[in-house]
Order: C-alpha cells, then sequence, then structure tokens
C-alpha cells in the first residue's frame, strides 16, 4: 500500500508509545459511540397527574384574533353595523340566510334596558370558560328548565370575525339530535356577542375524572363506545370535531358520554378550509402540522383521550414527549394495567400514519368494540328500567301523601269547628256569695252605716271588670 502522509491530527496529537518505543495496543481500540437515551428522557418526561389543578390549567393557549375593532380612531366617524345594536336577533341557518328577527320569548320586553339574557334566564353560576367562550348554567324563566348558555367572551371585532362566529351556530343545526352529541336549543346575538343555549349536562369527562384517578376499563370502554358513535355521526354529515377531549366530553344522568362545543367543528364539503384551527395540542394530529385534514385526526384525539382517562396520565404540551407519543410510543409504566386488547386498540389509533390508522367503522366493528356494545346497551337498558322505576315509585309516593292529606281534611274541619263553640265562664265566687239567701242584712245597721249601695256598686265593679252577664248580677240591679 503506499503510505499516506499523516493527518494534521497525528501530527498535533502523536500516539503514545509504550516503553520500547512501540505504539500502544490500547490506543488502537476503538472507542465506545455514546447512544442517545431519547426513550429514558421520553418516560421521565411522561408523569400522573396531579389532584387538585384547577380547570384553568388544562386550557390550550388563546388563539390569534382574526379581525380588527369594529370601531377604531381610523374609521371614527363610521355608523355602527346593525348588529351591534342593542335589541337582540335570533342567528339561524336553517333557511336560506340568517333570521332578522328577535328571539321569542314572552317574557322579552323591548322597553326595558335589561338585555334578552337577563330577562328570561336566572343565572346559576359559571361552568367554565374556554379559549372562546364562557359557559353559564341558567334556568329558564318561561319553561323552569335547565340549560347551558355560552357567550362569547369578546364582543365581534369586524364582519369577518362575527361569520366566523355564527359559523357555530350553522355547524350545531348541522349536527342535529343524536343520543351522543350536546343538542342545540337555539341561538341569538345582542349587543355584539353570540348566546348559544344547549342542553345542560351535569359534568364534564374532565371533572369526572378529577379526583378519582384512571377509571376502571369498563368505564373506559363504555366511554369510548358512545364517542365513536358520536364521531361516526359528525363523519356521515362531512363534519370534522378537531378538538376532541375530555373537557368537550361531558356525562348525562345515565353516564351516557356526549360529544359537544362545535367551534372548531371543520366542514369538509364546503371545500375552503383557510380558517381551519387547531384544537389543544395535547391531543392534536401530528399530521394537522403539515395541513393534512382528515377523519383519522379524530381518531387520534380520541385515542388520546382515551390514553389519558385509561392511565390517569399528564399529557404533555411538547417536548420528547410530545413527540414520542406521535411516533407511536406508549409508556408501559402506564399502560400495563390494561388488557392486551385495549393496549393493541391505542396503538392503532395513534399510529403516526393517519392511512393506516383504523377507521371509526373499523373500531366500531372490532372484537373488544363488539363485546363493550352488547354489555353497553344492557346497562343503559337496566338504568332506564331503574330510572322509570325510581320516577313511578315517586308519583305513587306523591299520590299517597296527597290521597291522605284529603282523607284527613274532614277531620281537621269538624276539630276546627268543635273548638270555636263559646263557652259559659263560671261565676265569680263574690256574686255567690251575695246571692246566698242565709245572708241578710239588719235594717237598723243599714240605716246606719248607709253602706248598702256602696256595697252594690262595689259588686257591680267586680262584675263589669270580668264582662260576664250572670243572672245574681241582673237581679242586684234590680233591687
Amino acid at each position: 500500500h503506499p503510505t499516506r502522509p499523516p493527518c494534521l491530527f497525528e501530527q498535533a496529537m502523536p500516539l503514545p508509545l509504550d516503553c520500547a518505543g512501540a505504539e500502544s495496543q490500547l490506543s488502537r481500540t476503538p472507542l465506545p459511540v455514546p447512544v442517545p437515551a431519547f426513550f429514558q428522557e421520553a418516560e421521565r418526561s411522561f408523569s400522573a397527574k396531579k389532584p387538585g389543578r384547577p380547570l384553568s390549567y388544562t386550557l390550550p393557549p388563546r388563539p390569534r384574533h382574526k379581525g380588527t375593532l369594529t370601531v377604531s380612531r381610523v374609521f371614527a366617524g363610521r355608523q355602527p353595523q346593525p348588529w351591534s345594536q342593542p335589541r337582540p336577533r335570533s342567528v339561524s341557518f336553517r333557511g336560506s340566510q340568517a333570521r332578522a328577527l328577535a328571539p321569542r320569548s314572552r317574557l322579552y320586553d323591548p322597553a326595558r334596558r335589561e338585555p334578552f339574557f337577563s330577562q328570561c334566564f336566572q343565572l346559576l353560576g359559571r361552568l367554565g370558560r374556554g379559549s372562546f367562550g364562557e359557559v353559564y348554567k341558567v334556568c329558564s324563566k318561561e319553561d323552569g328548565r335547565l340549560y347551558a348558555v355560552k357567550r362569547s367572551v369578546e364582543p365581534f371585532r369586524g364582519a369577518g370575525d362575527r361569520q366566523r362566529k355564527l359559523a357555530e351556530v350553522r355547524k350545531h343545526e348541522r349536527v342535529g339530535r343524536h343520543p351522543n352529541c350536546v343538542s342545540f336549543v337555539r341561538a341569538w346575538e345582542e349587543r355584539g356577542q353570540l348566546y348559544i343555549q344547549t342542553e345542560l349536562c351535569p359534568a364534564s369527562l374532565l371533572q369526572h375524572c378529577e379526583g378519582r384517578g384512571k377509571l376502571p376499563e369498563g368505564q373506559v370502554r363504555a366511554c369510548l363506545w358512545d364517542l365513536l358513535q358520536a364521531l361516526r355521526h359528525l363523519h356521515s354529515c362531512g363534519l370534522l370535531h378537531m378538538d376532541v377531549k375530555p373537557a368537550n366530553v361531558f356525562l348525562t344522568k345515565r353516564r351516557v358520554c356526549k360529544l359537544g362545543d362545535f367551534g372548531l367543528v371543520l366542514e369538509l364539503d364546503r371545500g375552503d378550509l383557510s380558517d381551519a384551527q387547531e384544537g389543544d395540542p395535547r391531543y392534536m394530529a401530528p399530521e394537522l402540522l403539515r395541513g393534512e385534514y382528515s377523519e383519522a385526526a379524530d381518531v387520534f384525539s380520541l385515542g388520546m383521550t382515551i390514553l389519558e382517562i385509561a392511565c390517569n396520565m399528564e399529557l404533555p404540551n411538547g417536548g420528547e414527549g410530545w413527540q414520542q407519543l406521535r411516533q407511536g410510543y406508549l409508556p408501559p409504566e402506564f399502560t400495563a394495567g390494561l388488557s392486551s386488547e385495549l393496549r393493541a386498540l391505542l396503538a392503532a389509533m395513534l399510529d403516526p400514519d393517519p392511512r393506516l390508522r383504523p377507521s371509526v367503522e373499523a373500531l366500531l366493528n372490532s372484537s373488544i368494540m363488539r363485546k363493550t356494545e352488547k354489555w353497553r346497551k344492557l346497562t343503559l337498558l337496566v338504568q332506564d328500567g331503574l330510572l322509570r322505576a325510581a320516577s313511578l315509585c315517586q308519583g305513587v309516593g306523591s299520590f299517597v301523601r296527597w290521597l291522605w292529606a284529603a282523607l284527613c281534611l274532614p277531620a281537621r274541619w269538624l276539630s276546627s269547628w268543635h273548638r270555636s263553640v263559646p263557652v259559659t265562664p263560671p261565676c265569680s265566687p263574690l256574686l255567690a256569695t251575695l246571692l246566698d239567701s242565709s245572708f241578710s242584712w239588719d235594717e237598723e245597721e243599714e240605716e246606719e252605716d248607709g253602706s248598702l249601695g256602696e256595697g252594690v256598686f262595689e259588686v257591680s265593679g267586680v262584675c263589669g271588670r270580668h264582662n260576664h252577664t250572670c243572672p245574681g248580677e241582673l237581679l242586684l240591679q234590680d233591687k
């Protein structure tokens, strides 16, 4: 082999020699290449949920505004838009265009200064605050039922911002009625803010899991089956939810999961995806960063939701943990307690390639979901029977109490009538003594003393103070 000139590194740092002048064998031994411990760092980046954190800790950052203020210093002389007037206007897209009529209510008086929300609803408290609106628990003054009303956080910042916010009403109306979706009642705009009235659910899935830790696998499978039913309905309508997470899943009294908050719903059939916005980054699918929108994104978000409630794991907002979850890595220290079927299902739902993820129909046709469907329907049937039996018992108890009160009413009337009969009180002992025939006055003593009239008047005064009319009193007066 031809001799090569020594490199610059060898000239600067000569190889070590042993005592005989020969090169040491240790200098020829290759050093081990350090292996990056990415998976070890990823394991340390995952942690369990910490109890006691408020709901605001889990809220995503507020998105940037896409509009300008309605009235600015540049256009100070511009006339206000008609939708900024104090009169309420009903919002609906079921016809050819949104209505401009006031919402129907027999309690609303346009002459009063109070808004429609204050006149027709009794505010019971605030349920939560999101990136786009505040949700209140209210009681309708018309029918006495409880509802949830979502009000936009800030007024409309312009015509474009108003159209984007009113689009949520159109999405609600497109969703329609479904047992696993929150029902829409009506919507209106007033004083530059949007109000959306929906049904009220006792709690969200996030609130249900707080303080309980991880849920039993039976409840996790039931939640997964309910949410798959909701996603199947949305996807059949050409809609993508884009924000599936425990805070947007609500529980009814029967523990049925309902998907709500359709503010970020994407309408695939409209074609224009320029206004598409991603939801919470902890549940976001990786392909959304590349601008790829499909039903697989909802499947990924649902898989992250099930991973969180089944393992009580704090999902990372970013970093190595966020990357590893989107590369198909599931931390074994959290998923060890799950069954093999559920782990395999989660691994398929969280596949990094959206083309390899199973669709909603494929998930519902899996063996674990077919088993869950039978138990879920049986459980709901038993719950319906128990609720009907409880309501029947309550109605029977109310009828028995009413019947008992009706039967006791005549006895109460007789008792009150008997107590109202007047009773003549006994005469005074002084009068009885005066009416005694064995007692008489001597005529001579009467003439000397002359106190008979005074005695009579004293007795009459005593009788007058008692307000009684006695025969003896009349006799004394005659004498």
